[in-house]
């Protein structure tokens, strides 16, 4: 009896971070695709909803004081999307670039034109608005945790690249059984792990290196060896699975990852005593690295052919990509100063599709996030791309200020960095953060790189 009392007290004193670790896992578990109508969604996003309200009630000034730019961000992001679903009186809405389409069918129809909002897929932007509260839910309670209490929440996003890695072998030893993957939609045929593509999985893979690297440079005493031995190891498992996967983008960022990841293990603790820029101080990551490649070697001279095409060869989505790209940079002018609305880019897309790629599919994304963005939010959205990028690079070059400092904080600061870095190029030619789990990712990314300064904000009082 006495053991319940004292767990009891001790997930009350921590329920901050038991509810984000709910919150995470149940990203993992249950959010592991970008569609809209994935049968979990239902029950992960009033979860997160509740898990926001949690995060609300005990969020002081100190806190918005010490996060004030993720927050911000954040909050600004939500703003948009939710002006875009306040209904407009006929007015102002015909008066709006790009809506002359839509204004001709209510011609066609008869009748007075009805109050409409800047979205032109109101529905789409609602759900736009639902998914983008789990990464909210998540950035508010992690901004209420101390410096080790977001060092365990980056052991448990090094947990889930695991399983993730682990369930990839899994669906490559079985011969990608169907029954092995999570959702209806998915890539069959290659490993994608708790998600449904295979290269949001690889993105999730990527991201961990700088996470193993900061893991393995925090080892201390008799198991120091051991555990940086072990951090390669996974990392080189983690490389053989994007590779497995015949994820390019995959294969090229993870070399980014793993050059930038230098700066993680040049902020180790021993850098305060005796800063290393020789070749020893890499040492660990050279290995990491000797082992990734060793391991696709031996994976192409097992013949494991499949991967080798996948990552070689071009196919026809790929290379329309292109035509989409360049369609969306044609248009975006028409949509200019306000947007298509919020999620509207399928409908929007349709309207304005080449005929060369007119068929029985369709785009669900333009697979290039800040395109898209663009389209959808016009100048207000492409002012916080522009303000972010800013703060992004502004705060990296104060955290390599600190370089052999050997302070946790500036370490996660620079995790976080790689990983925006790495998801932010990735959404260069893809949508990773339209996945909740990535989204989650990102926003505790955001979190890391901020912690530096909050906690010196703390630390003074203000």
């Amino acid at each position: 009896m006495a053991r319940t009392h004292s767990l009891l007290a001790r997930l009350q004193a921590n329920y901050v971070f038991v509810t984000l670790a709910v919150l995470l896992i149940a990203t993992f578990l249950l959010g592991g695709g970008a569609r809209d109508d994935i049968a979990s969604l239902p029950v992960l996003r009033p979860l997160a909803v509740l898990c926001l309200g949690i995060g609300l009630f005990d969020l002081n000034r100190n806190h918005l004081s010490a996060y004030r730019m993720p927050l911000g961000f954040m909050a600004a992001i939500l703003l948009l999307i939710a002006l875009h679903l306040v209904p407009l009186p006929p007015a102002i809405w015909t008066a709006i670039p790009g809506r002359e389409l839509a204004v001709q069918a209510g011609e066609a129809v008869g009748g007075p034109q009805p109050w409409r909002p800047l979205a032109l897929v109101p529905y789409r932007g609602w759900n736009a608005l639902f998914a983008t509260l789990v990464p909210a839910a998540a950035m508010v309670l992690a901004a209420q945790l101390p410096i080790e209490g977001l060092r365990k929440v980056l052991y448990l996003f090094v947990g889930f690249a695991l399983a993730n890695a682990i369930w990839g072998v899994v669906q490559s030893v079985a011969g990608f059984e169907p029954g092995l993957y999570f959702y209806r939609v998915t890539n069959s045929g290659v490993p994608t792990g708790l998600f449904a593509n295979r290269n949001h999985m690889a993105a999730l893979l990527v991201t961990a290196i700088p996470l193993l690297t900061l893991v393995a440079t925090r080892a201390k005493g008799s198991t120091q060896r051991v555990l940086q031995i072990g951090c390669a190891a996974l990392a080189a498992l983690c490389f053989l699975m994007i590779f497995a996967a015949g994820s390019r983008a995959g294969l090229l960022l993870a070399m980014v990852a793993i050059a930038s990841s230098a700066l993680i293990w040049r902020a180790k603790p021993d850098a305060i005593a005796k800063p290393r820029r020789g070749v020893r101080s890499l040492l660990p990551l050279a290995l990491a690295g000797a082992g990734a490649i060793a391991i696709a070697c031996f994976a192409y001279i097992t013949s494991r052919a499949t991967a080798i095409d996948r990552v070689l060869a071009s196919d026809e989505a790929e290379e329309g990509r292109i035509i989409v790209w360049q369609t969306l940079v044609d248009i975006l002018p028409q949509y200019l100063p306000f947007g298509s609305g919020i999620g509207s880019f399928v409908e929007i897309f349709n309207v304005h599709e080449p005929n060369a790629m007119l068929g029985l599919n369709y785009w669900n994304h333009a697979h290039n996030d800040w395109l898209e963005w663009a389209l959808e939010g016009g100048v207000p959205a492409i002012a916080l791309m522009l303000a972010a990028i800013a703060a992004w690079a502004l705060r990296t070059r104060s955290l390599l200020s600190y370089s052999y400092s050997g302070r946790l904080d500036i370490q996660l600061g620079l995790v976080g960095a790689i990983v925006i870095l790495v998801l932010g190029l990735w959404s260069v030619v893809d949508y990773p953060l339209r996945v909740p789990s990535l989204a989650c990712l990102i926003a505790m990314a955001v979190i890391w790189m901020a912690a530096p300064r909050a906690g010196k904000l703390q630390k003074s009082g203000s």
